[in-house]
């Protein structure tokens, strides 16, 4: 599916037939607050505010005066693939009984464009199981399994990471509950796992399932990505409860001042950071916030698929002469042992205008390796686990090549992978010394 910029699809929702009955006003059964309804105003409304102001109450509410529509939570679902329906020894099995959904069921396009990966085969099977959680979303008492090959590498939903596995499962929440009964969607978070580029284009491809699938959805979250396109199509509203009571701030004057309270005025972008791959992009973000704030904020960070992908970018995009007003520099960040690679390509175009390509001060992978047995006592504390729980699990795997090392840790704590990426890479950013920040840093001065 090719996607339409985010305005010209909120324009083609706003003459969609399932925009007609918009705004809706949903009476609440119980006064949520002081408020005795909520108006949704558009088919698609995102619903945020800080923690504790009533995001989840506010979609119970509104789920029980919808006809009981569904609320999909992420967190719940992804946890109950993994450490409840994923412990089962005999799910292979299960498999070989059955046949994979037929090819228009499953969201091959829309996945692989969130997930940014191009797989060679994608297969999706629906498994009879009683008692799933899934029943009240699909209208079957059926588990979804997820197997796809890439790269000549075939896996199921056990071995991706939670980004790629939250992308799998609601795209076939929304594909396959397309015959149920429910009247509207209710998402909590649906963009949890996933990172920031990914999150705009997760709302794309909502825009587009709402206008094709002809139910409306609520979306609860916590992203400006998500936010802020919803404030500019008047299809945002509001929690606070600043006042002592629950409040719903509605598309007005004052929901976008609220929002510039809220989040701050959003800062102009300076950079533009590519970088090999998420573990590197992840360290090179902690090296910027720990160094410089100021750059961190104005900063946006890029993973590429590898150091020729990187180089490629690099080596194609123009800089002008004279910095243009309003177009943020460019910089491309590889990891340090391709530092011989990256001199050999910046020697042989000395004689163009490029952007600074420099190297992180290691290998993210080896760099997260070596620094964790220096800083147990701050990784054990993040990872809510004890110092000598979590020395006994890296002693097990400390033969391990960095990248497979790094990929167990992250199967093994209990964080999202990137929170927990984020835990590593301050760890390392203990360890690197002044001169090796400064070195990094050094090539970000405009």
């Amino acid at each position: 599916m090719r996607l339409l910029g985010l305005a010209g699809r909120w324009e083609k929702l706003a003459k969609a037939e399932i925009s007609k009955g918009f705004p809706k006003e949903v009476d609440l059964s119980e006064k949520f607050g002081n408020e005795d309804s909520v108006t949704l105003p558009k088919p698609l409304t995102v619903v945020f505010g800080l923690n504790g102001t009533g995001k989840t109450r506010l979609l119970r509410a509104i789920s029980e005066n919808l006809d009981n529509s569904p609320i999909v939570s992420m967190y719940e679902l992804v946890n109950y693939l993994l450490h409840d329906f994923g412990k089962r020894d005999d799910i292979d099995d299960l498999l070989d009984e059955l046949d994979p959904l037929e090819p228009e069921k499953v969201k091959a396009s829309e996945v692989q464009d969130l997930v940014r990966r191009d797989y060679e085969e994608m297969r999706w099977y629906a498994v009879q199981i009683l008692d799933s959680p899934f029943a009240k979303l699909v209208g079957e008492e059926v588990v979804p399994v997820f197997v796809v090959r890439h790269e000549g590498l075939e896996y199921d939903f056990r071995s991706m990471g939670l980004g790629e596995l939250s992308v799998h499962l609601l795209m076939w929440i929304l594909s396959y509950s397309k015959g149920s009964e429910n009247t509207a969607f209710l998402l909590d978070e649906p963009e949890a796992f996933l990172p920031a580029p990914s999150r705009t284009v997760l709302l794309s491809h909502l825009i587009e399932i709402c206008l094709n699938g002809g139910k409306p959805l609520v979306i609860a979250s916590h992203s400006l990505e998500i936010i802020q396109p919803a404030l500019d199509a008047d299809a945002a509203i509001m929690l606070t409860t600043l006042t002592g009571e629950s409040r719903v701030i509605g598309p007005s004057a004052d929901l976008q001042e609220s929002v510039a309270g809220l989040f701050g005025k959003t800062p102009g972008v300076d950079w533009v950071i590519f970088l090999e791959d998420e573990a590197a992009t992840i360290l090179m973000q902690e090296i910027v916030r720990a160094t410089t704030p100021r750059l961190w904020q104005g900063s946006r960070f890029l993973w590429c698929k590898g150091y020729g992908d990187l180089e490629s970018i690099w080596s194609r995009l123009p800089r002008p002469a004279v910095p243009i007003e309003g177009i943020p520099a460019f910089a491309f960040v590889a990891d340090g042992d391709k530092r011989d690679s990256v001199q050999k390509n910046v020697s042989k175009n000395g004689g163009r205008r490029l952007w600074p390509f420099f190297c992180l001060p290691g290998d993210p992978d080896s760099l997260m390796k070596a620094s964790s047995s220096k800083n147990l006592s701050l990784l054990a504390q993040h990872f809510g686990v004890s110092v000598a729980e979590l020395l006994g699990f890296l002693e097990s795997i400390q033969g391990r090549e960095a990248h497979n090392w790094l990929e167990e840790v992250l199967k093994y704590v209990k964080l999202p992978r990137q929170e927990a990426l984020k835990v590593l890479a301050a760890a390392v950013v203990k360890e690197l010394s002044s001169e090796q920040l400064a070195e990094t840093m050094a090539a970000l001065k405009r």
